[in-house]
């Protein structure tokens, strides 16, 4: 047995509930750092592209778990690909609040806070099962990418692309908690030796839902 494997033993259950909320907390602290330091903010605004290669790392790393998902299941591999993918997140997600006044911000985290403990309630006790509908949303994605590329070159359009954009990653939040919590009643779930990766997806669908809601605050507010 490495190190490492005995940390995950010593650590076992512990570790996996609370892994999310570090991954969140580290970004929440970021995001009020760029958000109230102005040199921050002006590094950003100038250095806009910092954002697009946050996002190109996710792409890759979205990539990975499809195809090479055992990464994510072995020491100390899965803590650093864990590490990168938080502050790839982070990358995006100040890249994108700079561009909002601090009210909007908070609003926004706020309304996702609120929308993400609706969603786990009803991910929780709803009888329906979503974890079987991966086509479904798969066909939802690429509308919503296609929407994207059609709101920039017609911006009056971009409301219905965030409002979209919200919707398929409440649907993202509400599989992925099923497939972390399991069950009789769900036809999938995540493997015991997946918990960092269910974290990772579970991570990046609250992060994609606060971008989402920001843009559509920012939008509504405009």
């Amino acid at each position: 047995m490495t190190i490492c494997d005995g940390i995950d033993a010593l650590l076992g259950n512990t570790l996996k509930c609370i892994r999310v909320d570090i991954n969140l907390l580290m970004t929440t602290l970021i995001l009020t750092f760029c958000v109230f330091h102005m040199g921050a903010r002006k590094f950003l605004l100038k250095h806009w592209y910092i954002g697009l290669v946050g996002l190109g790392i996710i792409l890759i790393f979205s990539f990975l778990m499809c195809c090479c998902s055992f990464l994510f299941r072995s020491s100390p591999c899965k803590y650093i690909l864990l590490v990168i993918y938080v502050l790839a997140h982070a990358c995006v997600v100040c890249a994108a609040v700079v561009r909002y006044q601090p009210k909007l911000v908070f609003i926004a985290v706020a309304s996702c806070a609120a929308i993400v403990v609706l969603l786990f309630l009803f991910a929780r006790f709803a009888p329906c099962d979503f974890t079987g509908c991966w086509i479904f949303v798969f066909v939802f994605s690429l509308v919503v990418m296609i929407m994207g590329i059609v709101a920039i070159l017609f911006p009056t359009i971009r409301i219905v692309y965030a409002s979209l954009g919200v919707l398929l990653f409440c649907l993202y939040i509400v599989i992925d908690i099923q497939l972390i919590i399991g069950g009789r009643t769900h036809k999938s779930q995540f493997d015991e030796s997946d918990y960092v990766l269910a974290a990772m997806m579970l991570y990046s669908d609250f992060v994609f839902l606060f971008i989402f809601l920001l843009d559509l605050i920012g939008l509504i507010d405009a």
